[in-house]
């Protein structure tokens, strides 16, 4: 009979990662105010029959992008962190 070894567990790693995890958490929170500020906008534009704000939906595709970044940190799809514990500069 072959025993199955539990998988080495790096607590180190784990507790770093739910730092992290609670920080993007917190980061989350502020950031959905920020696309509910520019769905306001959008909003108003629309009501008074102008048309939608192109810098609008530019600030709002990037803090959308942003939140994707963050989730696929949080469900662990990637390691690499997003904006503002990540190493390398974003374009």
């Amino acid at each position: 009979m072959s025993s199955i070894e539990p998988e080495h567990i790096d607590f180190g790693n784990f507790f770093v990662r739910l730092l992290y995890i609670v920080s993007y958490v917190i980061i989350l929170g502020i950031v959905r105010f920020i696309l509910w500020g520019v769905l306001l906008v959008q909003m108003v534009l629309h009501l008074f029959g102008a048309s939608p704000s192109p810098s609008a939906q530019r600030v709002g595709q990037n803090v959308a992008d942003y939140i994707y970044r963050i989730w696929l940190y949080l469900s662990y799809n990637t390691d690499e962190k997003p904006f503002p514990f990540n190493r390398r500069k974003e374009v």
